[in-house]
């Protein structure tokens, strides 16, 4: 008789074993065999759920994404209107347990956007959400342009990203924080 299994328990194994796998063999290696090794079956015991590379990573980031939630969530409780963007900066430059890696794989996900349709529409569907978010945050901090306020703070701190991975020592959280939010705080408010 076959085991009773929970999906959202697998899929949540499955994650795990995603993110171990690109922390000690980089993102690159994240395959379906791979994260059947890391779980310790066979690569049935991934494809049951997830049938592709691509899927594999997306589960991971929206595994991700619901702790990020959860952290952002705490993270404005009791701020000023004012401090808002500079809270949502901060949320999105703090780096804890697995985000790192986590933002690995998002690159992974920049670099093969083009040749897999669900991380296309993935990384469009995130990008827009993350781009709203510093927009209403500008907006309720009192920006003059909300918008191109946004827009910067986007770019910053997208750009951080890769910074960070390309030169971890030059550009430390304290740096990259530094340079960001004196950016943004330098811009006009209303």
């Amino acid at each position: 008789m076959p085991r009773d299994v929970d999906p959202d328990k697998r899929l949540a194994d499955v994650a795990a074993a995603t993110v171990q796998v690109a922390r000690t063999s980089g993102a690159h290696s994240v395959t379906i065999r791979a994260v059947a090794t890391q779980l310790g079956g066979s690569t049935t015991l991934v494809t049951n759920y997830l049938p592709s590379r691509a899927a594999l990573i997306l589960n991971a980031l929206d595994h991700g994404r619901d702790r990020w939630r959860e952290e952002l969530a705490a993270a404005l409780t009791g701020v000023s209107d004012e401090d808002r963007l500079a809270t949502v900066i901060e949320w999105s430059l703090t780096s804890t347990s697995d985000d790192p890696v986590l933002r690995t794989l998002i690159m992974e996900i920049v670099a093969n956007a083009a040749v897999e349709p669900d991380m296309a529409a993935s990384l469009h569907r995130e990008s827009t959400e993350f781009r709203e978010l510093l927009r209403s945050a500008a907006a309720e901090s009192g920006f003059a342009d909300p918008d191109d306020v946004a827009g910067l703070a986007y770019l910053l701190v997208r750009g951080a990203y890769i910074a960070a991975t390309e030169d971890p020592e030059h550009w430390t959280d304290a740096r990259i924080r530094d340079v960001i939010q004196g950016t943004v705080s330098a811009q006009p408010r209303s």
